[in-house]
C-alpha cells in the first residue's frame, strides 16, 4: 500500500514538471480574459499596463501607489506612472480617491506628499534654524520646490514642536533671536516721549542690528518689529494709542497733552485751537467735543458757557444804562472778530433785546440800547440846527466884504 502512494506521489510530480506542449499565445490570453469577462466570471474592472502585455486590478494599483508613496512620502504621479506601467490618466484617478481617503496625504502640483514627509522636512529646516537664527520662506519653498503658501501653511502648525521658531514676515527666527529683539523693541518703544512714526524706529533698529551682529547678522524686516511691537502694546508692556498701524502716541505723551488742555480750559473757561494744535492734537474740534460735551464750538475757539453769562453781564449793564458795547473789548484778545460775533448771538439777554426792540446790534460785534442811538440821533439833528444861522452870518460876512 506504501509502495503504491509513493509512486502515485512520483508520477503526480513527474506530471506537475512536465512541460505542456500546448501553450496559449498573447492573442489567446486576451480573447479568454474578454470572454470571462462577457461570462460575468470576471466581474470586476481589469487595467492594461501600458506595454499591453498584463492586466491589473484597480486593487492592485491602488496597493503598488501606496507601498510606493509609503517608502519615499513624495512622489510624483508620472515617476508613479513609469514605475508601475500603467496610463497616467487611472494614475490620476486612484491618487484621488487614495488620498480622499487618507487624511494624511495630500494632492499638490501632480505630486502625493504624505505628513510623514512635511515631519521629516520640518526636523530638517529647524536643524538649520538653530545653526544660522533665521531662515527665509522663500528660499526653502524653492529648494523644496513647493509654494511659499503651501510651505508656510504646512509649517505653522508646527511650529512650537518640531520647529522651534516663529514665522513672521516670510522669515523664520528662533526663540532666542526673538527674545533679543524683543527687548529692543521694547526698549526704543520705552523711549519714544512725543508722537513718532513707528517706521523710523525700526529702520533705526535695523542699522543697529547690522552693527551689533556683523557680516553674521540676521536681516530683519519692518513687518517683525511691528508684529513685536503689537504683542507688547496687547499685553500691557508698552502704554499708548496706535493709528493706522505706524504713529504711536505714548500714553506719557497723551497724559501730558490731556493736562495741559485741561489746565488752560479750567483756568480761563476757553481755549484757542492753535494751542492744541501746538500740544500735537490733530482734531481739535472733535478732541474738545468729545471731552467737554457742554462747550461751545466758536471759529477759532472753544468756550464754556460761562462765557456767555459773562457776556451777558457788560450787555446788560450796557442796555439798561442806555449805552452801548464793544463784545470784542470784553472778550480776551485770542478771540477774533467771528467769535465775538457768534457769541453775541448766542447771548440770551441779547437776543431777547433784541426781539422786544430794546436793543440793536451793530456791525456784527457791537450791541448799543435803541434809546442810546435814539438820544444820538436826536443830539446829531440839535448840533446841526444850531449851526446853521451862524454859517449864514459868515456867508453874508464873506459876500459884504
Amino acid at each position: 500500500m506504501d509502495e503504491e502512494l509513493l509512486e502515485l506521489q512520483r508520477q503526480f510530480e513527474a506530471a506537475q514538471q512536465a512541460k505542456s506542449s500546448v501553450r496559449l499565445s498573447e492573442r489567446n490570453v486576451v480573447e479568454l480574459v474578454r470572454k470571462l469577462q462577457e461570462l460575468n466570471i470576471i466581474d470586476y474592472e481589469l487595467l492594461h499596463t501600458i506595454s499591453g502585455k498584463e492586466y491589473i486590478t484597480l486593487e492592485r494599483l491602488r496597493a503598488e501607489m501606496e507601498m510606493e508613496i509609503n517608502k519615499v512620502g513624495r512622489v510624483s504621479l508620472i515617476d508613479l506612472t513609469d514605475m508601475i506601467d500603467v496610463d497616467l490618466y487611472h494614475i490620476e484617478l486612484q491618487a484621488q480617491y487614495i488620498v480622499g481617503n487618507n487624511p494624511g496625504l495630500m494632492l499638490v502640483q501632480g505630486e502625493i506628499i504624505a505628513q510623514s514627509y512635511w515631519d521629516t522636512v520640518a526636523e530638517e529646516i529647524n536643524e538649520r534654524l538653530q545653526e544660522c537664527s533665521q531662515i527665509a520662506l522663500a528660499e526653502l519653498a524653492t529648494q523644496l520646490q513647493v509654494g511659499s503658501e503651501l510651505l508656510s501653511s504646512i509649517l505653522e502648525p508646527r511650529l512650537g514642536t518640531l520647529v522651534m521658531g516663529r514665522l513672521e514676515g516670510g522669515q523664520i527666527y528662533t526663540p532666542l533671536y526673538i527674545a533679543r529683539v524683543t527687548a529692543m523693541v521694547r526698549g526704543a518703544a520705552r523711549g519714544v516721549t512725543v508722537p513718532t512714526n513707528l517706521s523710523a524706529v525700526w529702520s533705526r533698529l535695523h542699522q543697529l542690528l547690522q552693527v551689533t551682529d556683523g557680516a553674521t547678522g540676521v536681516f530683519v524686516e519692518g513687518s517683525f518689529f511691528q508684529s513685536l511691537f503689537n504683542g507688547l502694546v496687547k499685553d500691557g508692556e508698552i502704554l499708548g494709542s496706535l493709528r493706522a498701524g505706524v504713529n504711536w502716541t505714548p500714553a506719557l505723551f497723551a497724559l501730558a497733552q490731556s493736562e495741559s488742555v485741561e489746565s488752560f480750559f479750567s483756568q480761563n473757561s476757553f481755549i484757542n485751537y492753535d494751542v492744541l494744535h501746538k500740544l500735537s492734537i490733530p482734531h481739535p474740534r472733535q478732541y474738545l467735543q468729545v471731552r467737554y460735551p457742554e462747550g461751545i464750538l466758536l471759529e477759532t475757539v472753544f468756550i464754556h458757557s460761562s462765557m456767555i453769562e459773562m457776556l451777558n453781564v457788560s450787555t446788560e449793564d450796557a442796555i439798561e444804562h442806555d449805552s452801548w458795547v464793544d463784545s470784542v473789548s470784553v472778550l480776551p484778545s485770542s478771540f477774533g472778530i467771528q467769535d465775538a460775533a457768534q457769541l453775541l448771538l448766542l447771548s440770551p439777554f441779547v437776543q431777547s433785546a433784541v426781539k422786544c426792540g430794546k436793543a440793536i446790534v451793530v456791525g456784527e460785534t457791537c450791541i448799543s440800547s435803541t434809546k442810546f442811538i435814539s438820544n444820538q440821533f436826536q443830539e446829531t439833528l440839535t448840533r446841526g440846527s444850531m449851526a446853521t444861522p451862524f454859517s449864514r452870518t459868515t456867508n453874508e460876512a464873506h459876500n459884504t466884504m
